[in-house]
């Protein structure tokens, strides 16, 4: 009877289960303390603070809400199932659609759909089209037109001052209405240097399949006047393919430095080669993480380049900057120990000391150009020991240096020390402020203006005070034209903003060309030469 009883009783489901939603906060907060702390910890180290977003906090928060979905969330079986398979499939597709092309100036990757063909792959075969290998006879005009520069050529790294200042030319600002005309645009082999320009030349660095050329261009039309090629390639997980230095063009020659070490001097009419030495072998030194980025530096008969002393093992061996004789090649001397950096040797006169600045891993160094005798030394360091930016000089008795990762800058100013007839420096005042990357800022009267990790800041002279800081404009690069700062975005913007003390706004912009952009601009008689690792482009802006 029992039995029969039981059988015979209503039967009711079990309740279902309600979805536990706690964990989802509890994954939200650990990512937003995480990014609270990075964001105290990192402060103005901007590069390590996107490191720590990207690669850590952002993938363990996203990990934490995969396990709350797969094991806490208390949805069916089959629909956490189907969920997994919904995102494996969005990851799959994207993996599938999306190719890594490089990473920008933060370090953040950066892809491109697979249906379009790489930027590489248009270079590759716009160079095949144009049969590359038989450059381009110049023209008669062209073949006599003087080497020797004058005002309005740019024969060097950020120009005759290797200072980024263009003198005597004059812009105007209705690009709106009146577009700056382009010249030529066309792909170009990956490099991240600049042009240097005499009359209707133009010279920079490429590297196109295994081959690292110099080339020289017809500014006018684009066209290749001739190419010289040494079979080495240069490559860096996080920088990309490709030299990152500029030519310099000096009494009908051309030097250049490769990103492998290579120093030539070309005729710089034909290309033809005229001696060729290995920094890095001459200075018994390793290659650093990011190439060799400094550009030739010429001083009365020498040529003068900061290879590094790189093997900390051997920190004896005093070769960290090597002087060539210009018009043999041969060593004149070698100086310093230092592991050295991405900057430029810079020549200055101090207190009337002549003399070369190098800014290396440890800081400044400033060196006499006769013997390599070391003059005097400013420490300025940071955790990857990256200075990359130029220094600033103000007048013979200050020099501002800026770096990234959180370093900031200083004002350093000179005393002249009367027993060793060299000079004395010492900060005047350092600021968390103007961290120069790998992007080299500019001085107009008692004001300093440049991009402090890819924002424009302006910062006083006096006092290492910020006046203000605005405009996202990436890890690109700028010139000071008059009172105007011309600036090249790191997406290949052109952009005009007033060089003035007070909060500016925009005067005008146009998009000059595509892909990630580090070069430095080049204006010559009004025509703004720019370049990427991908395309190069001319444009009128008289």
């Amino acid at each position: 009877m029992a039995k029969d009883d039981a059988s015979t009783l209503p039967t009711t489901d079990a309740p279902a289960r309600r979805i536990r939603w706690w964990p989802i906060a509890v994954a939200l907060a650990v990512g937003g303390t995480l990014q609270l702390v990075a964001t105290i910890v990192f402060g103005e180290n901007r590069p390590y603070l996107d490191w720590a977003c990207v690669f850590v906090i952002w993938p363990l928060t996203v990990f934490l809400l995969l396990l709350w979905w797969a094991f806490w969330s208390r949805l069916t079986w089959r629909t956490r199932g189907l969920g997994l398979l919904v995102l494996a499939g969005i990851g799959g597709s994207s993996l599938a659609a999306f190719r890594f092309d490089e990473f920008d100036g933060a370090m953040i990757p950066r892809f491109s759909p697979r249906w379009q063909p790489s930027k590489k792959d248009q270079a590759a075969k716009f160079f095949k089209s144009t049969t590359t290998n038989n450059a381009s006879a110049p023209s008669e005009s062209l073949a006599i037109e003087s080497l020797v520069p004058i005002e309005g050529d740019w024969p060097a790294f950020r120009g005759p001052n290797r200072d980024d200042v263009v003198a005597g030319e004059t812009l105007r600002i209705d690009w709106d209405a009146r577009p700056p005309k382009q010249l030529w645009k066309h792909p170009i082999g990956s490099g991240w240097g600049a042009f240097a320009v005499i009359g209707r030349r133009a010279w920079t660095l490429e590297q196109r399949g295994e081959n690292e050329l110099c080339v020289c261009y017809d500014i006018e039309t684009g066209c290749e006047l001739w190419t010289h090629a040494d079979a080495v390639r240069f490559s860096s997980p996080q920088g990309g393919v490709g030299p990152c230095s500029t030519p310099t063009v000096h009494d009908g020659k051309v030097f250049t430095q490769g990103a492998t070490g290579i120093l030539n001097c070309l005729d710089a009419a034909t290309g033809q080669r005229v001696w060729t030495r290995n920094t890095l072998e001459d200075a018994g030194s390793p290659n650093l993480s990011w190439g060799q980025c400094g550009s030739p530096l010429i001083v009365d008969g020498l040529v003068i380049v900061s290879p590094g002393s790189n093997d900390l093992a051997s920190q004896a061996v005093k070769s960290a900057v090597i002087a060539y004789h210009r018009g043999s090649g041969e060593k004149a001397w070698t100086a310093g120990n230092r592991i050295g950096s991405y900057a430029s040797p810079h020549f200055a006169t101090l207190h009337g000391v002549r003399q070369v600045l190098n800014y290396d891993g440890l800081g400044l160094m400033a060196l006499s150009p006769e013997n390599g005798h070391e003059l005097w030394k400013f420490d300025w360091t940071n955790n990857p020991q990256v200075n990359a930016a130029q220094p600033i000089l103000v007048d013979d008795q200050r020099v501002l240096i800026g770096s990234g990762y959180g370093q900031g800058s200083a004002l350093i100013g000179f005393e002249q020390n009367d027993k060793s007839g060299s000079n004395d420096a010492n900060a005047r005042w350092q600021s968390k402020q103007f961290k120069l990357k790998f992007n080299s800022g500019v001085r107009r009267g008692d004001h300093f203006f440049g991009l402090d990790e890819g924002m424009l800041t302006c910062l006083s002279l006096q006092s290492g005070q910020r006046r203000w800081k605005q405009g996202r404009y990436g890890y690109g690069q700028l010139l000071l034209v008059e009172d105007k700062l011309l600036i090249l975005t790191e997406e290949g913007d052109i952009v005009l903003v007033p060089a003035t003390p007070e909060s500016p706004r925009e005067l005008a912009r146009f998009h000059a060309i595509d892909g990630k952009t580090w070069n430095h601009p080049v204006l010559s008689r009004g025509r703004l030469l720019v370049r990427n690792s991908d395309e190069a482009a001319c444009f009128d802006l008289r």
